[in-house]
């Protein structure tokens, strides 16, 4: 198939967010094959394979440079976040736990104010937007994200139900439904790999990828080969001029 078709068309670049990584090397991997955004998993309130102290997290920190950005993925208490944003300053904070609609806005607006931006996780789980959100419908909670001041929405099949399973299956139908509401950027997360990735690319037309356990050898372990494959199959798209 012509590559131009297989991606979709014309349109802006797709940003690759690494998320997961749990040593200093991984970052200067990232670094090295040009990724936009890297994800560190940090003081998660449950037991995931990823999970970071803070202090371990702020020992990576350290190699993230521009134009690389950092995010941490965490959840609990907006006490807790605010307080782990402020002491590790990272470029974004991603609540991926239970926190409420009302706890959301609240992290949200007070880490704008220190140039923060906020990414919310909204739950493949209807049970789990149920208790974010006092909603299940889709359709709505995207609704009630849009007037936030929330940066990004999350679609990921991954959340509490499911944090440590070391593979979730991807479901686009989910992403399109939020995307087609979203007032804001959709990143779209869950089982993508080097293999699936063009499909996704052409099918989803996301304009930004999370990808954690497709780009390991391990759990928070990155594999060279598997991420210079992702790198080389989304460079495909953007000389093409492809994006969502």
């Amino acid at each position: 198939m012509n590559k131009s078709k297989m991606c979709g068309g014309k349109s802006k670049r797709v940003k690759i967010k690494i998320c997961g990584l749990k040593q200093a090397e991984d970052v200067l991997l990232c670094r090295q094959f040009g990724v936009d955004l890297v994800g560190f998993v940090t003081e998660y309130p449950l037991p995931v394979p990823w999970n970071l102290t803070a202090e371990k997290t702020k020992f990576s920190l350290k190699e993230v440079r521009p134009p690389l950005r950092s995010c941490l993925v965490t959840g609990g208490t907006s006490g807790k976040t605010i307080a782990l944003a402020k002491d590790l300053r990272p470029h974004y904070i991603q609540l991926h736990y239970r926190e409420t609609l009302a706890e959301t806005e609240y992290v949200a607006r007070t880490l704008k104010q220190l140039g923060i931006r906020v990414i919310k996780t909204l739950p493949f789980s209807p049970f789990e937007r149920l208790a974010c959100f006092g909603t299940w419908e889709i359709e709505e909670c995207v609704r009630l994200l849009n007037s936030t001041a929330v940066y990004a929405i999350l679609a990921d099949s991954r959340g509490p139900s499911n944090a440590a399973k070391n593979r979730t299956p991807i479901d686009i139908g989910f992403f399109r439904r939020i995307k087609k509401c979203a007032q804001k950027p959709v990143i779209l997360a869950g089982g993508i790999t080097s293999e699936n990735l063009p499909k996704i690319l052409s099918t989803a037309k996301p304009a930004i990828i999370d990808i954690m356990t497709g780009a390991e050898s391990s759990p928070g372990i990155k594999d060279k080969r598997k991420l210079a494959s992702i790198i080389q199959q989304v460079q495909g798209c953007r000389e093409m001029g492809f994006s969502g």
